[in-house]
């Protein structure tokens, strides 16, 4: 239900010896021998790993960036606490027909700063690279652009070839551009469209309006499982310089929604784009970014990342890195016992119904499924220790 530590230490040492469980779980939080940083070294190692297999099998490795926040709005004086934006506020203050005009402003509460990096690949079940959560306050504050700063010093260190990294629009900006091509990395990054851009006849433009005359190199009818609609889109690229950095070139693809169900989408990225499977590779490479928001949501909704209750900055760190490590394991049984799991799921999680036939398997039901399979066999052999 939580990550709470009484409930926690039932599951280790039995109900009826709860207290005792707690305490064992409270000790390996408060132990000085180690720290999160372990953790973060461990997956590190596997991502390595993961990275050679995907290029021995001629696969292009994507790492999926983005920010979230842990939101405590009931929290006042445990360590560490910073303001975020509230993204439950926002969402629960958007205008309804028939109801009261809510707030204009924006909504902030203590929380944390949270910054996730997955590695994947077109097709591929995600891996974790990194979850790191930071302040912007107290002793512990942190500037979150370090934390890209130190991953990609890493990767130029004990990666012979670069991969590349899948930014949102929090990421539009020039010392993302400096700092991947400063550590030698490809990059894709979805687009602010009043920033600024040379093109070599245009001269220096925003970028809608050099996208306005971006011409549809080709046509593709694309299904948006977020949105739960199929669109028809188009994409076009143009070979285009950023002010800051005009010795290098870049490339900006243009992917338009033709019924304009959506505005267009402007991708810039440091691969060269020459032929139409080369840019529809970098919109599908984009698209898969979305995993890294289901990462977000499935570490709040149900793994309770935002229900610990430790006064300590460091131990918090080390029990959410623990939580980290179930969630990379549940990834890794999707990504390897793909034809085990239906038979799995059929015996521990049963569901009728053609939704639930027809649907890939989520990472909620898998998590059940291991939970009902486990709590039968910790009943059978509940003990002490």
């Amino acid at each position: 239900m939580g990550l709470l530590l009484s409930e926690l230490g039932s599951y280790i040492a039995g109900y009826a010896h709860a207290p005792a469980g707690t305490k064992r779980l409270s000790n390996l939080l408060r132990c000085k021998k180690w720290d999160a940083s372990l953790i973060d070294a461990f997956f590190f190692q596997r991502t390595q790993q993961r990275i050679a297999q995907l290029l021995q099998g001629q696969k292009r490795p994507l790492l999926l960036w983005d920010d979230s926040r842990i939101e405590k709005p009931e929290s006042w004086f445990i360590e560490g606490l910073c303001s975020v934006e509230s993204s439950k506020g926002k969402r629960l203050t958007k205008i309804k027909k028939g109801f009261f005009k809510p707030p204009a402003t924006r909504i902030c509460v203590p929380g944390f700063q949270w910054t996730g990096v997955l590695l994947s690949a077109l097709g591929e079940v995600p891996s974790v690279v990194q979850l790191s959560w930071w302040t912007t306050r107290g002793k512990y504050k942190e500037v979150g652009t370090n934390i890209m700063y130190r991953m990609l010093k890493k990767l130029q260190a004990f990666m012979p070839q670069s991969v590349l990294h899948v930014l949102d629009r929090g990421y539009a900006s020039a010392w993302t551009i400096e700092w991947m091509l400063h550590f030698e990395q490809d990059f894709l990054v979805r687009w602010k469209k009043n920033h600024l851009l040379i093109h070599a006849q245009k001269g220096t433009k925003q970028t809608h309006l050099l996208a306005r005359s971006c011409v549809a190199q080709g046509r593709k009818l694309l299904r948006d499982k977020e949105r739960k609609i199929t669109k028809h889109v188009s994409v076009g690229w143009s070979a285009v310089r950023h002010p800051d950095f005009p010795d290098h070139p870049l490339f900006l693809l243009v992917v338009r929604d033709r019924r304009n169900h959506q505005p267009p989408m402007y991708l810039l990225t440091s691969v060269s784009i020459t032929t139409l499977k080369e840019a529809w590779e970098m919109v599908h490479s984009y698209m898969h970014r979305w995993q890294i928001e289901q990462a977000f949501r499935a570490g709040k909704a149900e793994l309770g990342m935002e229900s610990p209750r430790l006064w300590f900055w460091e131990n918090r760190l080390k029990l959410l890195g623990i939580v980290a490590l179930v969630y990379d394991f549940l990834l890794s049984l999707l990504r390897n016992w793909s034809h085990w799991l239906p038979l799995f799921l059929k015996q521990w999680v049963p569901r009728t119904g053609n939704r639930h036939r027809t649907a890939s398997v989520p990472i909620y039901r898998l998590r059940l499924a291991i939970t009902n399979a486990l709590m039968v066999d910790f009943a059978l052999t509940q003990n002490s220790g």
